[in-house]
């Protein structure tokens, strides 16, 4: 009984060429797909300068005012992708 029940499992899935030991197939797990974005003081003012100076309301020398403050602060931009088992 439990032959037969075990045929009808592995019949389920595909054959390997030449296998002889039967084939398990792990199950499907969710994977999750984040992407996030971290910004801090610098990383704002740093895009308003640029927006400013792409504008025309400001000249190019802002950015080189901001940019320390840019290179100082940890903004970021992650993508996560998170497997449950």
């Amino acid at each position: 009984m439990i032959e037969r029940a075990y045929r009808k499992f592995v019949a389920l899935f595909p054959a390997l060429p030449e296998g002889t030991i039967p084939l398990f197939w792990a199950a499907q797990t969710e994977t999750l797909s984040t992407l996030s974005v971290m910004l801090r003081f610098g990383s704002v003012l740093t895009g308003a300068a640029i927006w400013a100076v792409l504008q025309g309301a400001a000249s190019e020398e802002v950015l080189l005012m901001v940019a320390p403050a840019a290179f100082g602060d940890r903004s970021v931009v992650m993508f996560q992708r998170l497997r449950r088992f």
